[in-house]
């Protein structure tokens, strides 16, 4: 585990981003996941796009890996950024800190009621059935003779 208290630099973690070499900055750790490549869930090509963008703090957090993926990544890591400095998420500086977006429709916690239907939400799914059955009639009836 020596190899753990190895520290890069964030160019050198960054020139390593081919299917023969691939290294994955998350959090400030480098991870060597050339051996990875091709058994990871979301393809090989997400893996060489984050170790490419330097930084794959924010993708990885994003896709909401599980705690087995998280415990796996122990046995990649191979070391830890200099001076790494976290990137600042652009989500919270957005809205103005850590306060949630407002009206957002579908945000978790959100305790709102429902947006209330329209007429449309009647009449599309009539006129589609409206449809198929002149469809059905035209071809069984009209079409024949």
């Amino acid at each position: 585990m020596a190899e753990e208290a190895r520290l890069f630099s964030t160019s050198e973690a960054t020139g390593h981003a081919s299917r023969n070499d691939c290294w994955v900055v998350i959090h400030g750790k480098v991870f060597d996941v050339t051996k990875f490549l091709e058994d990871h869930p979301g393809g090989e090509d997400v893996l060489l796009h984050a170790s490419a963008s330097g930084d794959a703090t924010e993708a990885f957090e994003d896709v909401g890996h599980s705690t087995s993926a998280i415990s796996m990544m122990n046995s990649y890591l191979i070391g830890s950024i200099k001076d790494y400095v976290p990137p600042s998420s652009s989500k919270a500086t957005t809205f103005g800190g850590n306060d949630p977006p407002p009206n957002l429709r579908g945000m978790p916690g959100k305790k709102e009621p429902p947006a209330p239907n329209t007429f449309l939400d009647f009449l599309l799914p009539l006129f589609v059935l409206g449809l198929a059955f002149a469809a059905w009639y035209y071809l069984t009836f009209i079409a024949k003779s």
